[in-house]
């Protein structure tokens, strides 16, 4: 990230529907309450501060979470998501750059969709960006409404959409990155002229719109990530959900190659130089084929440096020198996987003519001439010459 970033956690609910005494953000998922892993999430965002807006059985929830390194803002009585980002005002009015905003009862996002929604916010020199998804069945959840052009214009709650606006099925995950500048402005025009006496964070999207900040959206490719917790069955399905990406091989980072590299760094990674790993790719489409990535979680190239992208290219040249000296093929390609992928890679591939005599393909499966112990040797030798 090029801008500076902070993150507030909203944990004050009592979660009646849980039909338990325990404050809902403390109910465990392998053996960890709720908000704890919102917090390790948040940890892996490089976040100048974290605040966590606390209520019900407030006392429990810090002791619970006391060697963490937090700011905590009390919510009393709780009139709304508005008026909870109010209730931290004084911890914001501090900070400057942008802030990421959480829920102590959400656990299943992945740290990989965060930093592309910060990415995001940056790039688009957003006011505000909201994370949306599309269900099959949209019931009861606030809509998502784009301008001409693709950006956020209002949300509009499901009890006061139009018979015309029924079929929209975008809705509003409540995870949003704001300029903490625009987000303190709107918060002093927030207004509870409602039914309820609420103050909704949702307004304030529509009056940093209208100030004529830029307000983007980022859609969710994976609803279950913002799966919010209210009943014990929720929470079930919740656990299992973890469970199924750990199975399947799911790290931390919810990446393939932030995960694949910190499982197996010592099999792949050949070094680390200048903030950038260069590692082989685990399925390699050439004997050779290379993986070169920041060694911090980056989503869009254009989010780089410009003295990390010469770094970036100066590795690549310097990765065709190490293949030409191991295996002198006629050509190279590079590609990126940059956006959406949930890390940005650099792929150096060693080419021969059709590939015929290097790289045969028998009943559509590629058989290399060597496998990956045997490539990684083979380089690890030619990088120690140099």
């Amino acid at each position: 990230m090029k801008e500076t970033w902070s993150t507030l956690i909203l944990a004050a609910g009592k979660g009646t529907r849980m039909k338990s005494d325990l404050a809902k953000v403390l109910h465990p998922i392998d053996g960890k309450p709720l908000l704890t892993h919102v917090l390790d999430t948040a940890a892996r965002l490089q976040m100048e501060k974290t605040i966590v807006v606390v209520g019900h059985q407030a006392d429990a929830v810090k002791d619970a979470h006391a060697g963490y390194d937090l700011a905590y803002a009390l919510q009393d009585p709780q009139l709304g998501t508005g008026h909870a980002v109010m209730c931290a005002r004084e911890h914001l009015e501090g900070l400057s750059g942008n802030l990421l905003v959480l829920y102590g009862d959400v656990p299943l996002l992945r740290p990989a969709t965060l930093h592309e929604l910060m990415e995001r916010h940056e790039l688009g020199n957003n006011g505000v960006t909201v994370l949306t998804a599309r269900l099959e069945d949209p019931t009861g959840y606030g809509r998502v409404f784009r301008d001409e052009n693709g950006g956020f214009l209002r949300i509009v709650e499901h009890k006061d959409l139009a018979p015309d606006e029924l079929g929209n099925d975008e809705i509003n995950s409540g995870i949003y990155t704001f300029r903490i500048e625009a987000l303190l402005e709107a918060l002093s025009q927030l207004k509870n002229d409602n039914a309820q006496g609420e103050y909704y964070l949702t307004d304030t999207l529509e009056m940093i719109r209208e100030s004529g900040l830029p307000a983007g959206i980022m859609e969710i490719s994976d609803p279950e990530e913002i799966s919010g917790i209210n009943t014990p069955d929720q929470l079930a399905d919740a656990a299992a959900v973890r469970a199924n990406r750990i199975a399947a091989g799911e790290g931390r980072w919810g990446t393939p190659v932030l995960d694949v590299l910190e499982a197996h760094g010592d099999e792949l990674i050949l070094t680390k130089r200048d903030g950038m790993i260069v590692a082989l790719s685990p399925h390699p489409y050439n004997a050779g084929h290379l993986w070169i990535t920041p060694e911090e979680p980056t989503v869009f190239f254009e989010t780089l440096s410009s003295e990390a992208r010469e770094r970036l290219f100066a590795l690549g040249r310097e990765a065709e020198g190490w293949l030409e000296e191991a295996y002198q093929p006629q050509g190279f390609n590079l590609g990126f996987d940059s956006g959406g992928k949930g890390q940005l890679v650099m792929h150096v591939v060693p080419r021969w003519t059709g590939d015929s005599n290097f790289m045969p393909v028998i009943a559509g499966v590629n058989v290399l001439p060597e496998d990956l112990p045997a490539t990684r040797e083979k380089l690890l030798g030619i990088l120690g010459d140099h």
